[in-house]
């Protein structure tokens, strides 16, 4: 319980209510003057009472900590756009584990073997190119667009460095057995210790390297199958990845089980239809991300980078397609409501919900992509913006009413 310290502050927009914490009470009250009563906001079937309102703060199960780590360490994982901006596309990010390994480590048996064996603990694949195209790596190489440049990237953390070691000769030589008498083994000058093969008659490269407690796999493809030319495009990627890496220290699995769940609360801020505050990479799940997490899941990641810079956000939290970005201070998130500030594509403007304060909404170019369905709006209250949309722009102005007065009724 967090007692008073946070109830006290939960003073609403729409009430000195919804959440005024106190040992699980919640106390009515009405409106302060000049103030909104968010009762009265038409929220549809939405929440708008913090999921710890009532009860202690979530704490995630055994199973549940590993996307609790995966998700510290996304925002340290190179894509595409971060290793040569031209290659802006994105069409996959996923968490992995032992039992759900990469389709770049190999078959999915013989992988998930190794896994258990060295122990990996959790990690992080993104996927990215310079053209909207799909990349498959499952029985070597296939990509839809064979004049793409395409990066996949694969940051897998162990228990301890010996495991991370025995694993990426474990991989490689999977790999070797796998493609035997087809792959042939590759040398990257720049980094003597990393395994890497190719075919040589076609334009995909795979290498590993071991990074203290990380194993680091990337698999680039080029137009042709030019060695030189992925030679370069495999040691860039490791140039710009591993230094990342410096940045995030690798837990061992017991301070795994310790690692912090939302502290701060964005998670309980996010309009949650299923009410479940667990973290998970599932579609729908729930993501706190930084920045670089967050272009991790564009389409466009070029696009979403210039929309994310006006937020100066330091951290977001990811529901389904409700976002909930924590910007520097008040003003900002009302500069990005005011501004028009989306994190998709839009053709137009449409109604706003009645009564939101500020409150904009819009019409999407796609019915459907990584951040939106056909409708958006966007809200802000204190130094949060909410991002909510639906397939109905009643739908969408109900969330944004109701992920305003959640925000209310979460305080500050």
């Amino acid at each position: 319980m967090r007692g008073m310290t946070r109830g006290a502050l939960a003073v609403t927009i729409g009430l000195l209510t919804g959440a005024l914490v106190a040992c699980g009470s919640t106390y009515q009250g009405t409106a302060l003057p000049g103030e909104i009563d968010i009762r009265k906001l038409d929220v549809g079937p939405y929440n708008t009472v913090p999921s710890n309102a009532h009860d202690d703060d979530y704490l995630p199960n055994f199973n549940n900590m590993r996307d609790v780590g995966a998700m510290r360490l996304i925002d340290y994982v190179a894509s595409a756009y971060d290793i040569d901006p031209r290659l802006k596309y994105g069409w996959l990010t996923q968490s992995l584990s032992a039992g759900v390994p990469a389709d770049e480590l190999g078959k999915s048996d013989v992988a998930e073997a190794i896994g258990k064996k060295d122990k990996l603990l959790f990690g992080i694949k993104v996927t990215g190119g310079d053209k909207r195209t799909t990349f498959s790596s499952y029985d070597w190489g296939q990509k839809q667009d064979a004049a793409a440049t395409t990066i996949t990237t694969v940051v897998n953390q162990f228990a301890d460095t010996d495991g991370a070691k025995q694993a990426g000769d474990d991989f490689y030589q999977a790999q070797l057995d796998r493609y035997q008498g087809q792959n042939v083994p590759v040398t990257l000058p720049k980094y003597p210790a990393a395994h890497a093969h190719w075919r040589p008659d076609q334009p995909y490269l795979w290498a590993d390297l071991t990074y203290g407690s990380y194993l680091v796999t990337f698999y680039v493809s080029t137009p042709k199958p030019d060695l030189a030319a992925l030679t370069a495009l495999a040691e860039k990627s490791f140039d710009t990845q591993l230094p990342l890496l410096d940045q995030v220290k690798p837990v061992s699995d017991e301070e795994m089980l310790g690692l912090p769940w939302d502290p701060d609360h964005l998670i309980t801020r996010t309009l949650n239809p299923d009410k479940y505050d667990g973290p998970s990479f599932l579609a729908g799940g729930r993501k706190l991300l930084g920045q670089r997490g967050m272009l991790a899941y564009a389409e466009d990641r070029d696009f979403l980078k210039n929309r994310l810079a006006a937020l100066h956000a330091d951290r977001y939290a990811v529901i389904d397609r409700s976002v909930v970005a924590r910007t520097a201070d008040e003003k900002t998130a009302e500069k990005v409501v005011a501004d028009k500030n989306t994190l998709t594509r839009t053709s137009g403007e449409t109604a706003p919900p009645l009564n939101v304060p500020g409150a904009k909404c819009f019409q999407n170019s796609e019915d459907r992509s990584t951040f939106a369905y056909r409708f958006s709006c966007v809200v802000s209250y204190r130094r949060y913006v909410g991002f909510v949309s639906g397939q109905q722009l009643l739908d969408a102005q109900q969330r944004a009413a109701a992920q305003y007065a959640l925000f209310a009724n979460s305080g500050d």
